[in-house]
């Protein structure tokens, strides 16, 4: 060979070489989305950004016009193409048979392949500054991109109009009109954030824990380590050298109580890297600085060697943690990221799901594991206190397919008997300086602090459940997986009761005295936020045992873990207990009252996922585990399930259900394949075929039994679509409400209630035009129908009902009972405030419906995770208010000032929309009937 030809191969080589590494960066490299110029007066709707805590507010007119807006981003979504290749990236990451295993991307390298093309952010720039708005940062994955300015510039730019509103006395502002943008943007534009102020509110706590002259027990690092098994890592320097953790907040912390913590702890000095996102400003937000300051000391102690970045925004004023997350996982700031918020999915609106879910995508195909608190309300995520009145629901992200949910348990195993798993003083533990005085590890069940007569007002639970908006991912499968084609959550559980037993954070102060303040008080935080950041410890632990750069989606490995032999290794399987919290009759999923939730059992369930983790195990047998198959299919996509009559008082054999399936993103392909439904999570009747990505699916009610049911539909997916899930949205209203069908028996004694729902405008402190409410017998029920009302919100709105008792007689047939909503508050009867809402017991991100699925926001700030033990000895002395703050009403025929019956001052009702739940209870003979209707009201 000549001297020519030997070159010119090795040129060959190092080429093909060279072009082998740059693969990943340029394969389906982006392409130019924007075609033609941008026509400014040709614009579209980015739906569903009002924040519901705006519509509960007081409204002020109009926003000052200079007042400032730091920080509006828009989100931008993928072609089909992108999601497509996307979705086989992240698949093939998963799969140690594929070359792509393991294969992170660098943000840079994502954005070259899913973002924006260099073009069209050049072009929606250009845009944004020739409407007087600063482009204060752009993505380096070029997925979204941030400006400033007045709120005057920014209801030019986008269309929208901007009000200024107080909440509880705190002013505000926010937009009450959803921004519209030139078409050729809109087209490109997942979501909207930073449009409203609005932010999760907390409460600091605290509770005398950890060992102490009266007997009680709390968590200090040293009993974590014995209790899940962490001390023979450390023994081997197993400690997190090398690995970093993010965690995302949204204030300032303090850097010298994270010493003290761990200086009384035993563990290494090691201050966390504090990393200011964009739209950060200093400051402490005194509702968020516990939560920020448990994140930061617990996962640093769990791995007290690993480096701990807390990426914040500080106290600005329209960012929030979701922005801190977005900086996070588009700057790569860590291979494990821990985030302690959340809301319940139907708060969050689907393009605001859609956009942080392609967000979490970035973050796994980067290699990024997400850790995700589940939620602090058991079953019912969307109730904060009090009885759950908003039904099943769950959190998100943590229930998003993309992130790991972490759940929580209580330690049980001690109760009777706590000088066999507890020493009576700290001292050193094992081969380990780390003070603590757990002997070994203690039995768990699902952590419920919920009272059966206050629910959530006596304490938080564990977030677990079925997803109304994710369907099952083929990864989620093993012993005790319910066959729901649901993603469900948690993932694991760690212990997260603040009373049985809390942890101890160094806060504001608090360790001034030891662990103490100087009067003595232990600073003790409990809560699913808990769970979170410890989780991430553990993580660090693992990656650097394995000595990987990341571990991505981890889910698929957990589920592989599940249906392996070492499953009883790894996790300990909690089997008894549950999540379930009291909840009002005649609400969502609560048709005879009592309480609804889910029990723990073998292998895996929604009260406490795959259990919680011997974590030397874990490191141990991890690689020993081949991960459950990932997905498959290419395109997201949408389900949505629609009634085609009234909800309500259906004796029919033939309901019939349309079922529209498209894509999530903005594919134009019609998604083939066919759609199940399902009653109660439990498939019922045969798939049908989508023709043009719709169809109808008819249900015979009459094989049901009376009450409330659960619809909801499954798509099965394509070779291009991947499967998703969509509950009951009703027509007979304009909230767009998830509902329940409300069956009526033909065969035995029953009645029906109608209307199934009506909407009304009333000014704050009138009366409301009346309701007339139809109570009709079937199958010749007779006897008295006791009627109540209960308010989503908590609140005791005034009403009455001309006639209660309802009685049915043999001869009487259908009845008529006339209601009357007054919106006004008895001072005596208004719930102890909740953390989150301006109505006391509301989820503070109601409007309309604590199961909103539609028109709620895009841009809600999620609420935090964390549930102090102090909160103990706040609702004891409130339970008799909050005993009778779900609901009541007068029995007599005349109105009443409060459905309290206790109320002797009134005052005008907050400003929003209210859900009034119109339960009727009665028996015929043996056979006893609950049925119920939803009234909505806008107060004005």
């Amino acid at each position: 060979m000549s001297i020519s030809s030997r070159l010119f191969s090795r040129i060959s080589v190092l080429a093909f070489m060279a072009f082998g590494s740059l693969g990943q960066q340029l394969h389906a490299a982006s392409q130019s989305r924007i075609q033609t110029a941008i026509q400014d007066g040709e614009r579209a709707t980015i739906n569903k950004t009002i924040p519901a805590r705006a519509r509960l507010a007081t409204d002020l007119g109009e926003a000052e016009a200079n007042t400032a807006l730091p920080l509006v981003t828009l989100y931008f979504n993928l072609t089909d193409a992108q999601q497509a290749d996307l979705t086989q990236l992240l698949s093939d990451q998963q799969n140690p048979n594929s070359p792509q295993y393991h294969k992170w991307l660098t943000p840079q390298q994502f954005g070259a392949r899913f973002g924006l093309s260099s073009s069209d952010m050049n072009k929606v720039k250009s845009w944004l500054q020739s409407k007087g708005l600063t482009v204060t940062s752009v993505a380096p994955s070029m997925n979204y991109v941030t400006v400033s300015g007045t709120v005057g510039q920014i209801e030019s730019a986008f269309s929208t109009n901007i009000h200024a509103f107080s909440e509880d006395g705190v002013g505000h502002i926010s937009n009450v009109t959803d921004p519209q943008l030139p078409i050729a943007i809109a087209s490109l534009v997942a979501g909207v954030r930073g449009l409203n102020d609005f932010k999760p509110r907390a409460h600091s706590v605290v509770r005398p824990m950890y060992t102490s002259p009266k007997g009680n027990h709390y968590l200090a690092p040293g009993d974590f380590f014995t209790i899940y098994d962490v001390g023979p890592l450390l023994s081997q320097s197993i400690n997190g050298s090398g690995i970093t953790i993010a965690i995302v907040g949204q204030t300032d912390i303090s850097t010298s109580d994270v010493a003290t913590f761990r200086s009384l702890s035993g563990l290494p000095t090691n201050a966390p890297t504090i990393v200011t996102a964009t739209g950060y400003r200093t400051g402490i937000v005194n509702s968020d600085v516990t939560e920020a300051q448990l994140d930061v000391e617990w996962s640093g102690a769990i791995a007290p060697n690993a480096t701990i970045k807390f990426v914040t925004v500080g106290a600005s004023s329209t960012a929030s943690v979701v922005d801190a997350l977005s900086y996070a996982v588009s700057t790569n700031a860590a291979p494990i990221i821990s985030m302690s918020y959340g809301n319940c999915e139907s708060a969050w609106g689907q393009s605001s799901i859609n956009s942080i879910n392609l967000i979490l995508q970035q973050a796994n195909a980067q290699g990024t594991t997400v850790i995700v608190a589940s939620g602090d309300a058991g079953a019912t995520d969307c109730d904060a206190t009090g009885l759950a009145s908003g039904g099943l629901a769950v959190d998100f992200p943590s229930s998003s397919p993309f992130a790991t949910a972490a759940g929580g348990t209580m330690f049980s195993g001690d109760v009777s008997n706590a000088s066999a798993y507890w020493n009576s003083s700290n001292t050193s533990n094992g081969t380990n300086s780390y003070a603590g005085s757990a002997k070994s590890y203690i039995p768990e069940s699902p952590w419920n602090e919920s009272s059966s007569s206050t629910g959530l007002t006596a304490g938080g639970s564990g977030g677990g459940g079925a997803s109304a908006f994710f369907s099952k991912p083929s990864w989620q499968t093993g012993t005790g997986v319910p066959a729901d084609s649901s993603r469900d959550v948690p993932d694991i559980s760690l212990a997260a009761a603040a009373s049985h037993d809390g942890y101890i954070v160094c806060s504001q102060g608090s360790c001034s005295n030891g662990f103490t303040n100087a009067s003595g008080v232990f600073n003790i935080v409990g809560g699913t936020s808990a769970a979170a950041p410890s989780f991430a410890g553990m993580l660090a632990l693992l990656e650097q045992k394995l000595g990987t750069g990341g571990l991505g989606n981890i889910n698929p490995k957990l589920y592989g873990i599940l249906n392996s032999q070492y499953y009883n290794n790894v996790f300990h399987d909690i089997t008894s207990g549950n999540n379930s919290i009291a909840c009002i009759q005649g609400t969502p999923n609560c048709q005879n009252g009592g309480s609804i939730g889910f029990s723990a059992g073998q292998g895996y369930d929604q009260a406490s996922g795959l259990g919680s983790l011997d974590v030397a195990n874990l490191v141990q047998y991890w690689s020993l585990v081949t991960p459950t198959a990932a997905v498959t299919t290419t395109q997201s996509s949408t389900t949505t399930l629609t009634a085609t009559a009234a909800t309500c008082g259906l004796t029919t054999n033939n309901y019939s259900f349309n079922v529209t399936v498209a894509s999530a993103g903005s594919s134009t392909t019609t998604p083939t394949g066919t759609v199940q439904l399902f009653v109660d999570n439990a498939a019922v009747g045969s798939p049908v075929s989508l023709n043009n990505g719709t169809a109808q699916i008819s249900l015979d009610t009459t094989k049901l039994s009376s009450g409330l049911h659960n619809v909801s539909a499954v798509y099965s997916g394509d070779s291009i679509f991947t499967g998703s899930k969509g509950a009951l949205l009703s027509n007979t209203n304009n909230t767009g409400l998830v509902t329940q069908i409300d069956v009526v028996s033909t065969t035995s004694p029953d009645f029906s209630i109608t209307p199934c729902a009506s909407n009304l405008t009333v000014a704050s402190g009138g009366t409301a035009q009346a309701v007339t409410l139809t109570v009709t017998p079937t199958a010749g029920f007779t006897g008295s129908i006791n009627l109540t009302a209960n308010s989503d919100t908590g609140d005791l709105l005034g009403y009455s009902f001309s006639v209660k008792p309802v009685t049915i007689t043999s001869s009487s047939g259908a009845v008529t009972t006339q209601f009357v909503l007054t919106a006004t508050v008895a001072s005596s009867s208004v719930k102890t405030a909740a953390a989150h809402g301006s109505h006391g017991g509301s989820p503070w991100y109601v409007a309309g419906s604590g199961v909103t699925l539609a028109g709620l926001l895009l841009v809600t700030v999620p609420r935090r995770r964390r549930l102090g033990a102090s909160l103990l000895a706040i609702v004891l002395s409130a339970a008799v208010v909050t005993a009778s703050g779900c609901g009541g009403g007068s029995s007599s025929s005349s109105s009443s000032s409060s459905g309290s019956g206790g109320g002797t001052t009134t005052t005008p009702a907050a400003k929003g929309t209210y859900n009034i739940t119109i339960t009727g209870t009665g028996s015929s003979g043996s056979t006893s009937r609950v049925h119920s209707v939803v009234l909505t009201y806008t107060v004005q």
